[in-house]
């Protein structure tokens, strides 16, 4: 159950009057596939052709009929798609960049909220201290409880420092 299929329908299923065949398969679909989470995502309208038109109704319809069925199935969930002129390219048919990074965002923010926390176990890493510190009680050469600052020892070597006096700059 920590899979997810996600089934996107397009405006082709339902411009064509495929969309009672389409929401037969994937009815289907939802009934032979239960040990996987499926998303339905909605039909975006069209902005192409008036709004009150044949087309952008059957889309409403089809929504409709998909919300009905993810409430028919415990493993079903749907993602509504914003329906937004701004978000559809310049002709209206397909989702522009934004409309893609919304959408895709919002399937994002719906998968991780589906997510049992329970599952998601992070993996604890053991701490292991490479400087272990000075014990003050036992050192005699701490005094107030101060630690002394470990000694650094590296394995590079160090650069000479160049007196600059044969440089322009120094001259006088």
């Amino acid at each position: 159950m920590n899979d997810f299929l996600i089934i996107c329908s397009g405006t082709n299923d339902i411009d064509r009057n495929y969309s009672t065949k389409a929401l037969k398969n994937i009815t289907n679909l939802i009934k032979n596939v239960n040990h996987t989470n499926i998303i339905l995502v909605s039909v975006p309208n069209r902005y192409d052709v008036k709004e009150y038109t044949y087309i952008n109704s059957t889309i409403k319809s089809f929504n409709s009929k998909l919300l009905k069925l993810s409430k028919l199935f415990s493993h079903v969930s749907t993602v509504a798609i914003a329906n937004n002129r701004l978000l559809s390219t310049k002709h209206g048919l397909h989702l522009n960049e934004s409309g893609k990074e919304l959408s895709s965002n919002q399937l994002a923010l719906h998968i991780l909220s589906l997510l049992d926390k329970a599952s998601l176990n992070p993996i604890p890493l053991g701490w292991h201290d490479n400087n272990p510190r000075i014990d003050t009680v036992n050192n005699p050469t701490c005094s107030n409880n101060q630690e002394q600052p470990a000694s650094r020892n590296s394995i590079h070597n160090r650069k000479i420092q160049i007196t600059r006096s044969n440089d322009f700059l120094w001259h006088n």
